[in-house]
């Protein structure tokens, strides 16, 4: 029988009138139905979600999301669920792949049974939309009996008879933007106290929990408590043979020396110890070595900060966890820092390498550049014919755009290498000739 697709879009609410819409609107013309649970908002969010046809149902809060969550599922009729908050959407791009890409994994998959779940790229964005890490989620899941939410916070997907979950990863395909971490957002609605009362909850109960005492340094970590938020990450990990997943002892450690390079009050010795420590509990996140090398970089020592940096980098290349990575989205900063160094040392085969993975990401800095030109045209007969270089140049930026054009234009001119400004010039169109005429501060 020809498989079909009926997706679900679920979604727990309180007080999300800023967000609702947007979160409805991905999913218009995709989902077979809305489906949202308010837990008791004050404000529009109600109105505005049953304005643009969702099912609305409305749930006593019990300071506990599983069941929140596990309510809205009972209430879902198609047989997959997208299952994002209100501060999370999907782009129109890749709303689109959803029913494509469900209808791929009913027909062809590795595992010995379909899989359950739909593993996707998680991005946080900061207040102005910049990207401030990336992770992974299991948002997309099949609407099956046995298949619930568990843990009244943090909680996690699980079968209820004990049997394995099977995934599928669509990582490459399919990611979701989250704003919820964002400064402005998280402060206006007090997330931090909300979480840290229903761990603290979680703990009375069971005070052996680590993955618990790990999310309290989390919660504590964005309240700004940051000596507190070292000790409960300490308390997380000081029995190694815990039952802590590898992501959520990675994401610890990371958070552990993210909070020491904000209160900037231990020795090296003191931060390395921590450091040590990971890598004892066999930690492979990139995100120790790069917090450690922003630690020395903050410290003036340019020469370790490029070890861990570079360590980093070697780790992110061959890192197969889900937890979210700060060094994803500070890459750009990262080649950035080192291409600095090493110009600083005329270490010049270095110095281009991480210049131009830097020129990769942000494309437009002049300075990068210039200082890579002037390197170049040093090239036997580069000076005369630019030739190599504006092969070099048509790889990296695309030579149809006029703003390419003019940015390389500019900064041939400021690295005094005329042969290769004579190699451009030419590709300007007799219209963008004109523009550039008629505005002459423009170079």
């Amino acid at each position: 029988m020809k498989p079909f697709i009926r997706l679900s879009q679920c979604m727990i609410v309180k007080n999300e009138e800023k967000n609702i819409r947007q979160a409805l609107s991905w999913g218009k013309g995709i989902v077979f139905e809305q489906i949202v649970v308010d837990t008791g908002s004050t404000d529009r969010t109600v109105e505005i979600a049953e304005e643009m046809g969702a099912r609305v149902y409305h749930f006593q809060w019990i300071n506990d999301f599983s069941a929140a969550k596990n309510f809205a599922i009972e209430q879902a009729k198609g047989n997959w669920i997208a299952f994002l908050d209100a501060d999370e959407y999907f782009s129109p791009e890749d709303a689109k792949k959803l029913i494509p890409s469900l209808l791929h994994v009913e027909k062809t998959t590795d595992s010995p049974v379909l899989p359950h779940v739909i593993k996707s790229a998680w991005i946080h964005l900061d207040d102005s939309g910049n990207q401030m890490g990336v992770g992974v989620q299991y948002r997309i899941f099949r609407n099956y009996s046995k298949l619930r939410y568990r843990s009244r916070i943090h909680e996690y997907l699980d079968l209820d008879d004990g049997s394995q979950l099977y995934s599928c990863d669509a990582v490459d395909t399919l990611a979701i933007f989250h704003t919820g971490y964002a400064g402005e957002e998280f402060a206006e609605k007090k997330k931090d106290v909300r979480n840290l009362t229903m761990i603290q909850k979680e703990l009375e109960e069971d005070p052996e929990n680590y993955m618990m005492w790990a999310y309290l340094g989390d919660s504590l970590l964005a309240a700004k408590r940051l000596e507190e938020a070292e000790d409960a990450y300490d308390r997380a990990t000081k029995n190694p043979d815990a039952a802590v997943e590898i992501d959520r002892k990675n994401y610890c450690f990371a958070n552990w020396l993210r909070a020491k390079c904000i209160r900037k009050m231990d020795s090296d010795e003191e931060f390395m110890a921590v450091y040590q420590r990971a890598k004892d509990c066999n930690c492979n996140t990139p995100d120790v070595d790069y917090l450690t090398g922003q630690w020395f970089y903050n410290k003036g020592d340019e020469v370790k900060a490029r070890q861990y940096f570079e360590q980093a980098l070697q780790l992110l290349d061959v890192y197969k966890g889900n937890d979210t990575l700060d060094i994803s989205a500070s890459l750009a900063s990262v080649y950035h820092k080192l291409f600095t160094s090493y110009a600083k040392e005329k270490r010049h085969p270095e110095m281009v390498k991480y210049g131009v993975l830097s020129l990769r990401i942000e494309p437009y800095q002049p300075s990068v550049l210039k200082d890579i030109l002037i390197l170049l045209k040093k090239e036997p007969g580069e000076n005369e014919s630019g030739a190599a270089t504006f092969g070099f140049l048509s790889k990296l930026y695309d030579l149809s755009s006029f703003k390419n054009k003019i940015f390389l234009i500019k900064v041939s001119r400021q690295a005094f290498f005329s042969a290769l400004e004579k190699k451009i010039e030419p590709l300007l169109s007799d219209e963008e000739r004109e523009f550039v005429a008629g505005s002459g501060d423009i170079f």
